[in-house]
């Protein structure tokens, strides 16, 4: 190139002098901004990679914890009807007669789980009554009993035969949809 033409343009010679030097500029800030997005991110990433592991072992033992609450199968009450059937053989193997017993499906105060509520009334020996209410609480171990009222019957001729009115809540787990639990 001559030289004459910077000479006879000064805004030729400027541009000249300015584009190059504003371009590496650029380029440099831009890699810059790629580089610091590229270490944000790896750091991202290593963080997960080190908390997945422990979040892979709380997940196991949440999961085992769910699966020695819920019981096995056989135990698991899902229905008002099985909610009944449990709690009368439950009461006829402890040698407890149940007169009245009334179930329904509601959402808990507290938690807002949802539960059914067993309003058992009945008549046994004082033992019966303690062997009914242990063997129900063993067996279900979301149940909860939220009252109970013995009294001694009066129809009984040797004084050993009680009135027990019990009031049962179970948290119905199957229910629940907790990410994956069921």
């Amino acid at each position: 190139m001559d030289i004459g033409k910077f000479k006879s343009s000064p805004t030729r010679l400027t541009l000249w002098l300015l584009i190059p030097p504003l371009i590496a500029a650029g380029v440099g800030l831009s890699v810059y901004a790629l580089k610091l997005q590229s270490e944000w991110e790896l750091s991202r990433t290593q963080s997960l990679a080190d908390a997945l592991p422990r979040l892979v072992f709380v997940r196991e033992l949440a999961g085992d914890l769910m699966a020695e609450v819920r019981g096995n199968d056989q135990e698991n009450v899902k229905s008002e009807d099985e909610f009944i059937s449990f709690i009368q053989s439950t009461a006829a193997a402890g040698n407890f007669t149940v007169n009245r017993l009334n179930v329904e499906r509601r959402t808990s105060d507290s938690q807002k789980l949802p539960v059914l509520v067993a309003k058992v009334r009945g008549i046994g020996t004082f033992g019966a009554i303690q062997k009914f209410l242990g063997e129900v609480a063993a067996k279900q171990p979301l149940l909860s009993q939220s009252a109970l009222r013995v009294t001694q019957s009066s129809r009984s001729a040797d004084g050993s035969q009680c009135n027990a009115e019990a009031t049962f809540e179970l948290v119905l787990v199957d229910t629940l949809d907790s990410g994956g639990v069921r």
